[in-house]
């Protein structure tokens, strides 16, 4: 059994994030794994995974020239694991050759990207599609309005993380070490974020630190300064590695206006790293409040506040809501876990 990953891209985004943490995980597994993208061989994720031994064939030139060389590329591979609609929507000139193949299919979006032709070559994909996947009910309801497809048809299958050997000491420094991690754009509502830090005077027991990149930046280091924190706030940038971000953390924090259910969550939990986050998307089916984690209304930030600043006072109930973050992601999202549920729809 030879699995080929067909994707978009491997640039940092939390689709591209997914795949790469299933092909590592099927790869240790002992699975025959390789990645077909679409992307460019710059692409960031590209290089770590050729590093460990994955094998990334990039698709490029003409239409004719990519179609036979698509032709030649999955004739090697028994499954096809489709992670894309940009994908499927280019596997329309060869449908007639995935009718012989298990092809598989996950959504990680809510949203269909803006290119014509996507409803048609999703209708189509019907004919040749083994097995569909949705990574949340959402999305699985947005499938089945998007493209007409009956909901019983498609499966949900949340993400997974690998859960590292040994959690993160979290509560040990004089102040708590916070961090943001996002693409820095208008919806992860940083600024809102950055006030409240502010206005509730957090800055006196916490530093914040916020990792990403994104048409915010700019403004976001200048409200920083505006707001007197450059002592307690500090961009870090886009930082691929995740130990990096997360090895001397004490909490995540989330103030999304809008979100599905952020890979940076779980990696965080993963880590026994609890969350304090706003209570839209997926988020609060994963955070039970007090016990793995906060969740808070956007209208109430000083709930908000009012729960950090009991995190930093009672160190051993914060240890507790990361022991409890850790235990969920281990029963309910390890990669491990995920792996295995795909493994049975590429026999």
């Amino acid at each position: 059994m030879r699995i080929l990953h067909c994707v978009s891209s491997l640039q940092v985004g939390g689709a591209e994030k997914c795949v790469k943490n299933l092909v590592i995980a099927q790869q240790r597994s002992g699975l025959d794994v390789a990645i077909l993208s679409f992307g460019d061989k710059k692409d960031a994720f590209q290089k770590d995974l050729e590093d460990l031994g994955i094998s990334v064939i990039n698709l490029s030139g003409n239409v004719i020239s990519r179609t036979f060389f698509l032709l030649k590329v999955i004739s090697k591979f028994t499954t096809l694991h489709v992670h894309s609609p940009a994908v499927i929507r280019a596997f329309t000139l060869i449908f007639p050759f995935l009718l012989i193949k298990n092809v598989v299919y996950t959504i990680h979006g809510e949203v269909e990207p803006p290119v014509s032709f996507i409803k048609q070559s999703h209708w189509l994909a019907m004919l040749y599609l083994n097995k569909a996947f949705g990574v949340s009910g959402k999305i699985k309801s947005g499938i089945s309005q998007r493209y007409a497809w009956a909901t019983s048809s498609i499966e949900v299958i949340e993400n997974g993380v690998p859960i590292p050997s040994e959690p993160v000491k979290i509560g040990e420094r004089d102040s708590l070490q916070l961090c943001a991690v996002c693409r820095l754009v208008p919806l992860k509502n940083l600024a809102h974020l950055l006030e409240a830090f502010k206005y509730h005077e957090c800055y006196q027991y916490a530093s914040l630190h916020i990792y990403g990149d994104g048409p915010e930046m700019e403004t976001l280091q200048q409200l920083t300064t505006s707001l007197s924190l450059d002592n307690v706030v500090r961009f870090h940038g886009a930082i691929l590695d995740e130990d990096e971000i997360y090895h001397d953390k004490d909490a995540l924090l989330i103030n999304s206006t809008t979100e599905g259910l952020p890979m940076s969550l779980l990696e965080a939990m993963a880590r026994g790293i609890p969350a304090f986050s706003s209570d839209v998307g997926e988020i609060p089916n994963v955070i039970t409040n007090g016990k793995n984690g906060v969740i808070y209304s956007l209208s109430d930030m000083l709930t908000w506040s009012t729960q950090l600043q009991a995190a930093n006072t009672d160190r051993k109930q914060l240890k507790a809501m990361g022991a409890g973050a850790r235990r969920f992601m281990q029963d309910h999202y390890s990669i491990e876990r995920v792996s295995a549920i795909y493994e049975k729809s590429y026999q």
